[in-house]
């Protein structure tokens, strides 16, 4: 009897130890299993948000950007200097407008043909504008080196007038910051012939030196 219930008894105990393994090892894995799942919905969130903060920079400036991809002819080089997305328009990459195109759909409820066609038409007014730049910065350097090698002469003085006049036609084929930096060239050039002409001995009468005074 004695050794029949130690048997029964030996039994019980490896099933109670069998059991208490067993929720020790299923309980952290289920946790761990647990854990695993929630960090996609964490990760969504985030690019919930992220997409809001998007969607954000798209509707602003919007109709400006719009107006701009509407235009018949050549967009003002000015306008590259417009902020949209978050960069400058003369910033924008080949990947930003790809995905701006598909964007633009899920944030405003626009068809996919309308997003392609107003941010194809804006990277192509961008491209031109650049284009239009690089060619004025060209001149710029070409006009620059001409007038360096300039004398002193009624000819110089009338050259920096036409290129400054040229400068001002030129305006709206340049940024802000290259016309600050070549108005400031031209006014050092300016200021270099006026300094000059003002050492060099004048063979001329003034006008209100009387002839006969010239001989006392």
């Amino acid at each position: 009897m004695q050794t029949s219930a130690l048997g029964i008894l030996i039994q019980i105990m490896k099933k109670t130890i069998y059991i208490i393994l067993t929720l020790i090892v299923f309980f952290p894995v289920t946790a761990q299993g647990q854990n695993t799942k929630a960090a996609p919905s964490a990760k969504s969130g985030t690019e919930q948000n992220n997409d809001t903060d998007k969607c954000g920079a798209i509707a602003e400036g919007g109709p400006t950007i719009e107006k701009l991809s509407r235009l018949e002819g050549a967009m003002s080089v000015r306008n590259l200097e417009f902020k949209y997305f978050d960069k400058f328009l003369f910033n924008l990459t080949d990947q930003d407008f790809t995905e701006l195109k598909a964007l633009k759909p899920n944030c405003d409820g626009s068809s996919e043909g309308i997003a392609v066609m107003i941010f194809d038409k804006l990277k192509q007014k961008i491209s031109e504008a650049k284009e239009t730049r690089d060619n004025t910065i060209k001149w710029m350097e070409k006009t620059k080196k001409q007038l360096k090698s300039l004398s002193v002469s009624p000819t110089a003085v009338k050259k920096i007038h036409n290129t400054w006049k040229e400068m001002e036609s030129r305006s709206q084929e340049m940024l802000d910051g290259d016309l600050k930096y070549f108005a400031k060239f031209l006014n050092q050039i300016r200021r270099r012939i006026y300094e000059e002409s003002a050492k060099q001995p004048s063979d001329l009468i003034k006008p209100f030196y009387p002839i006969k005074n010239l001989n006392d």
